[in-house]
């Protein structure tokens, strides 16, 4: 039988796990990976400055979505995982100038207690009232999809939603809450809606079970981590799959024959594109014009961020809780920042304090894309020092991490968009898409989508 060649086009972590999972699934298949650039891992990247471990792309893995995690403990990474600090798990909104402890009680932005939203000085008397009327109201769901603010603002009001639910939900996107599909980034608020009509009251039954696994001692932590930083886990990747990769290998041709595919004039059977949507339309352009016009159709917002170190002796007080987020609409470059030492054990060192600051918002595209690194670095210490006058005004050491369109937008209609990809992708056998453009941004979701891949294409 012919042993099938596949092209893999992009070396973040969804086209290694695809490589991996490809090869246990197609063990006779023959693998190539191409990537642009000489550092194999996308957005996952991790340095050490001062003896601290510090992240430029995500900081860990939620533990509720188990697929990075089990490629992990597949590749033995297990005395690598590391439970994110929960008994430090707060964090403020930054609302006006000042922190606000976000409310106690939360489940996400969903209200468990009322005493906390009564004493919360985040809300005024009116958003206090809205927020805990909503088990009591009627909640019509629209026949179609929905926006992050408008399905905030049903049930909780614009107050909930400046101050609670975009900062928190809105920042896990880099996106505007008015314009993101509730259907493609939070279905399972949908389907608590669907089921009980209200949000507290679904979320109360969810509460419930939590609690009780809580009790018995097998809650899992939030977050997941590795030990020596993210980046270990597209290492592992790459020295299995060495034999496969070819780095520094741009491809600046696709097309398609009567048997195949070229890629860089090199046959293959099939071709997945592990890359940006707004990239793969790029390549795709001289074989479909209609589905490049689909892939460029999606938005991207821009990102940074900056990690800095401080002595500890001269912060005073410490922060407790994991950071801060900034309160919509952002007037600010500066969206957030995490506490980086009190999230993970063993980030920082008893002689230094770790932060890392997130950039962003709406008008931070040029920025990012082209200020200068002085001008980026002093206007966020600027406006971290305005809010915690406990930082320091020079860092001992810092890193600044640029993500310019690095954030892709799951816009309303988003879920449309991906049945009409998914239908001009059919039109030519042997293509596929999947990355963090399409079904989930996280690591994780990164992960399922080539686990799900090399599953339809396992012969049965």
């Amino acid at each position: 039988m012919h042993s099938p060649s596949i092209a893999i086009l992009g070396g973040g972590i969804t086209g290694l796990a695809a490589a991996w999972e490809l090869k246990k699934a197609l063990p006779d298949a023959a693998i190539t990976l191409f990537e642009a650039s000489g550092h194999f891992g996308g957005k996952i990247v991790t340095r050490t400055l001062e003896g601290c471990r510090v992240e430029g792309g995500p900081d860990s893995l939620l533990t509720e979505k188990p697929w990075a995690i089990d490629l992990c403990r597949e590749l033995g990474l297990e005395s690598e995982l590391l439970p994110s600090n929960d008994a430090q798990r707060s964090f403020s909104i930054l609302h006006r100038g000042r922190l606000h402890p976000f409310p106690a009680g939360c489940k996400l932005f969903i209200p468990q207690k009322i005493t906390p939203i009564l004493t919360t000085s985040l809300l005024s008397p009116a958003g206090k009232a809205r927020m805990l009327m909503e088990p009591f109201m009627h909640h019509r769901m629209p026949e179609g999809d929905e926006s992050l603010a408008e399905f905030t603002r049903r049930h909780f009001g614009q107050e909930a939603l400046d101050r609670l639910a975009g900062p928190l939900l809105g920042g896990i996107y880099g996106g505007d809450p008015e314009d993101m599909s509730m259907a493609a980034t939070f279905p399972r608020l949908r389907e608590l809606e669907r089921k009980h009509g209200s949000l507290v009251k679904g979320m109360a039954g969810m509460m419930r079970q939590a609690n009780a696994k809580a009790r018995q001692g097998k809650a899992p932590a939030l977050f997941t981590s590795l030990r020596s930083g993210m980046q270990a886990l597209p290492d592992a990747l790459t020295d299995r799959l060495k034999p496969h990769l070819r780095p520094d290998t741009p491809v600046t041709e696709l097309r398609k024959t009567e048997t195949g595919w070229l890629v860089n004039g090199e046959a293959f059977d099939r071709v997945i594109a592990a890359l940006p949507a707004r990239a793969a339309a790029r390549l795709i352009r001289e074989v479909d014009p209609e589905l490049e016009a689909l892939l460029s159709r999606q938005s991207t917002s821009s990102s940074a961020t900056l990690s800095l170190i401080f002595p500890k002796e001269q912060v005073n007080p410490l922060p407790t809780g994991f950071g801060f987020m900034a309160a919509h609409p952002l007037t600010s470059l500066l969206v957030g920042c995490t506490w980086t030492g009190n999230k993970f054990e063993g980030r920082d060192t008893p002689e230094h304090f770790v932060c890392r600051a997130f950039l962003g918002g709406p008008d931070a595209k040029d920025l990012i894309a082209n200020g200068a690194d002085e001008d980026l670095i002093a206007g966020a210490l600027t406006a971290l020092r305005h809010v915690c006058p406990f930082i320091p005004e020079t860092p001992i050491a810092h890193w600044l991490q640029r993500w310019p369109n690095g954030n892709p937008g799951y816009a309303l209609g988003h879920l449309d968009w991906l049945s009409d990809l998914h239908k001009k992708e059919a039109g030519h056998p042997g293509l596929h898409f999947i990355g963090s453009s399409y079904d989930g941004i996280s690591v994780s979701d990164c992960v399922r989508q080539a686990k799900e891949l090399a599953g339809k294409l396992r012969p049965s």
